[in-house]
This record gives C-alpha cells, sequence and structure tokens, in this order.
C-alpha cells in the first residue's frame, strides 16, 4: 500500500473515470436540445431546398417530357408530337396554294407551316424515309418509358443531391453541431472546469463527439429524408439507394468539424471557409486536388450506386474520375477515425485558458 490507497483503489478509480465520461457523454448531448443561430440558419436553408424540390417537383421539371423545349413554347412531349411525319401533313391528292411553296392537297389540315427541313421530296423516296425517320426519333423517345425515368432521376441526382444536398446542406448542418460542442463551454467560460474532471483530456474530447455524433447524424439524415420525400419518386428512389452515402458523410463531416470547434476559437467562421471554398469549389475542380474533399468520396459511392443500377451516368460530369466503392469507403472510415485520433492528441496537448 502506497500513501495510504486502499486495496482495489486502481479499478475504483477506473470505474469512477467510466462513470464521469458516460455521465459527460449525456451532458454533451443534453446540451445540443438548444438549437443555437447556426442551427437556426442551417434550418431555413433546408426549408428553402425543401420549398425549391416540392415546387419543382410538382411542375414536373425532373421529367424531360415535360420541360420546356427550346426555341418553342410547348413542352419536349409536345414537340415531339408535332415532329411526327403523320402531324405534319397527310398526303390524299395535290393542290396548289399561292402561300406555300409545295404542293398540298385540298382539305389538308397544316398543324403548323411546314419548315425547309420538313418538306417532302417525292422525287427522292430514299431522303424522304431518312428525313421520316430521324424527325420520328424524339416521338419515339418521349415514349420510351425506362429512358425518361432514367432521365428524371439522374437530374434530380445532380441538382438536389450531389450539387444542392452535398454541396451545402449536409455540410452546415454538421457543422452547426459538431462545432459547438466546445463552443458552448468556451461561451460559457466552463471548458478550463471542464478539464478539472476525473477524465484524461483525450477522453473529453472524444465523449464530446460521442454526445455530438447523434444530433449530426439526426440532422443531417432528416434533411436528407425532407428533401428526398419533396422529390416524390425520383427522390424516394434516391434515399433508398443514397442513404448508407450520406450517412458515411455526416459521420466524417462531424468527426471534423468537431476537430475545428475544439481548435479554433471562431470554428463557424473556419467552417464556412471550408465550406464554400473547399468542397464547393475546389472538389469540382479536374486534377487530384479533389482526393482531398471529403464530399468526393461520398459522390462516388452514389455514382457508383447510379452506374450498377445501369443509370446513365454521364450525365454527371463531374464524378467521371470517381473512386471504386472498396476505395471510397475505405477513405471516409480512415479519415473519421484519424481526425478524431489526431483531435484527441492534440486536445490533451492544448492550452486552453477563459480570458482569451
Amino acid at each position: 500500500m502506497i500513501d495510504g490507497a486502499a486495496p482495489g483503489s486502481d479499478g475504483t478509480n477506473r470505474q469512477s473515470a467510466l462513470r464521469a465520461w458516460c455521465v459527460l457523454v449525456v451532458q454533451s448531448a443534453q446540451r445540443h436540445w438548444r438549437v443555437r443561430q447556426m442551427g437556426w440558419i442551417s434550418l431555413g436553408l433546408l426549408a428553402l431546398v425543401v420549398a425549391w424540390v416540392a415546387l419543382v417537383t410538382e411542375r414536373g421539371a425532373w421529367n424531360l417530357a415535360d420541360q420546356r423545349a427550346r426555341r418553342a413554347a410547348g413542352s419536349n412531349r409536345d414537340e415531339a408530337e408535332r415532329l411526327r411525319p403523320s402531324n405534319r401533313y397527310h398526303a390524299v391528292g395535290w393542290m396548289m396554294r399561292p402561300d406555300l411553296p409545295v404542293p398540298v392537297e385540298p382539305n389538308v389540315v397544316l398543324v403548323r407551316p411546314l419548315r425547309d427541313h420538313e418538306m417532302p421530296n417525292p422525287l427522292n423516296p430514299t431522303e424522304d424515309a431518312l428525313r421520316s425517320l430521324v424527325l420520328s426519333v424524339p416521338k419515339a423517345v418521349m415514349r420510351s418509358e425506362k429512358f425518361l425515368h432514367d432521365w428524371g432521376f439522374m437530374t434530380y441526382s445532380r441538382w438536389v443531391v450531389h450539387l444542392v444536398f452535398m454541396g451545402f446542406v449536409l455540410p452546415l448542418f454538421t457543422l452547426s453541431y459538431a462545432s459547438g460542442a466546445f463552443g458552448t463551454d468556451r461561451e460559457s467560460r466552463s471548458l478550463v472546469w471542464l478539464m478539472t474532471r476525473p477524465i484524461p483530456r483525450s477522453g473529453i474530447y472524444l465523449a464530446k463527439f460521442v454526445g455530438t455524433l447523434p444530433w449530426c447524424l439526426a440532422f443531417g439524415m432528416g434533411g436528407f429524408v425532407a428533401v428526398c420525400c419533396a422529390g416524390g419518386p425520383h427522390g424516394r428512389e434516391a434515399l433508398a439507394r443514397y442513404w448508407p452515402a450520406a450517412a458515411m458523410a455526416t459521420v466524417a463531416f462531424a468527426s471534423l468539424f468537431h476537430l475545428v470547434g475544439a481548435i479554433f476559437r471562431r470554428p463557424v467562421v473556419v467552417g464556412l471557409v471550408y465550406v464554400f471554398f473547399f468542397e464547393a469549389v475546389v472538389a469540382a475542380l479536374p486534377g487530384s486536388l479533389k482526393l482531398l474533399s471529403l464530399t468526393f468520396y461520398a459522390r462516388s459511392l452514389m455514382y457508383n450506386e447510379a452506374a450498377g443500377a445501369e443509370y446513365p451516368v454521364e450525365m454527371l460530369p463531374a464524378m467521371t474520375a470517381a473512386v471504386t466503392s472498396e476505395t471510397a469507403w475505405w477513405v471516409l472510415g480512415s479519415a473519421t477515425v484519424g481526425i478524431t485520433l489526431l483531435g484527441m492528441w492534440l486536445f490533451a496537448r492544448s492550452e486552453y485558458r477563459d480570458d482569451v
């Protein structure tokens, strides 16, 4: 016995430290009941995104057939119907009309004046047949249910999931909650008192992260569910296919922004610079610099999922250099563990003062 320590005191101390660690985890989770200002901003952004997606879905703008045709007043479906040979003219007999340069039949009903590339050429049946075949392609495309479904799903995936949600909404949600784990302690000047607990500093960092992670997952995945439900059938399919990648990206972002919140006194500013500059700009540039982006690997998982389902992934031009799913999972998992261990090491060796 040394210094009057009772037998079994080491085991008792370990149990006390474990209980203190669990209490800190619970307290960290409870403190996030109060949504901070950044959290309200993120919720407002999510509400705008959901309203926009619901409006576009209600108008049917994800579907190619319902989109407005270029240089025309109608939709692609209407233009394809008008381009069909049987709808351009109907030949029964011939007569000459002064307002048209070609002979037409009596009692003919023209949908619209014939254009130069639509003029029939009876003296060259091969040219006339090829012209009719080419002008019939849009109608055939508009009748292909698989083509229209694939086009709508990939359009939704490109603009809503890849660009808006993964590029802005999800990083902002995780930044709001992960960076606030230590921010509230700094604001209340209780960070130094927190370190007096019978827990190693690395354990305090880990406890804060474990207590914050459920909130990041709840709001990140909850936002993803809301955006996908507003997208109709395409959104529900995107939710079923992409939720594992979105969940893994949430965990990786949470570990990164938790580290930012522990190191910097203004973590929101640093996080916003990272989101709007690195993730939104650098990750979209060609070259190997985007390999440092967490969003790139999450998008690679989604890209490979769509490619495995035989969707036209060529509609995602920024993802032509996507890595394999195995590589993406390994990088995201390793980044989460590595960033957490780095944060524990830095937090244990940093000095914190309440008057700074």
